[in-house]
């Protein structure tokens, strides 16, 4: 490995969890906001942004925060079942969002419950993700990296 991907690889899963989380969090007030201003009600929006951050979301914890949990040479049903698995985890915390931010809305700035809902759902995210969506399986897995295993 290259210093970048052992730098990468070596940062602890937390870190890296956090890292991708902060990005497709970003990416989500970033739509959330782009969409409300066409008029559409700011649920929805959330709903789309949630969404599109959602894949996003699973594509770098795919290559990054869980890289050592996946084979070298997986297989297309490998990722296809690795993706229906996370879209199925979206849908718990797409309502851990939806059900914080309406609540939030009646409270605080959209964009601040934007980011209340955000962090709700992401401790759901990475248990479910830690112990089922890309949990350790024998002949699958890369490594079996000590660092914050989790």
């Amino acid at each position: 490995m290259g210093t970048v991907s052992s730098y990468v690889y070596g940062t602890p899963r937390i870190v890296r969890f956090l890292s991708v989380g902060a990005a497709a969090s970003l990416l989500h007030l970033l739509v959330l906001y782009l969409i409300q201003l066409s008029g559409m009600s700011r649920l929805l929006a959330n709903f789309f942004a949630f969404e599109i951050s959602a894949q996003v979301n699973f594509t770098l914890s795919y290559f990054i925060t869980w890289h050592d949990r996946t084979p070298e040479r997986p297989t297309v049903r490998y990722v296809i079942e690795r993706l229906l698995g996370f879209n199925a985890m979206a849908v718990t915390t797409l309502v851990i969002n939806m059900s914080v931010f309406a609540l939030m809305l009646l409270y605080i700035h959209f964009m601040i419950a934007g980011v209340v809902a955000i962090l709700a759902a992401a401790t759901a995210n990475f248990i479910v993700s830690s112990l089922l969506i890309f949990r350790r399986r024998e002949g699958f897995s890369r490594g079996t990296s000590s660092r914050w295993r989790f």
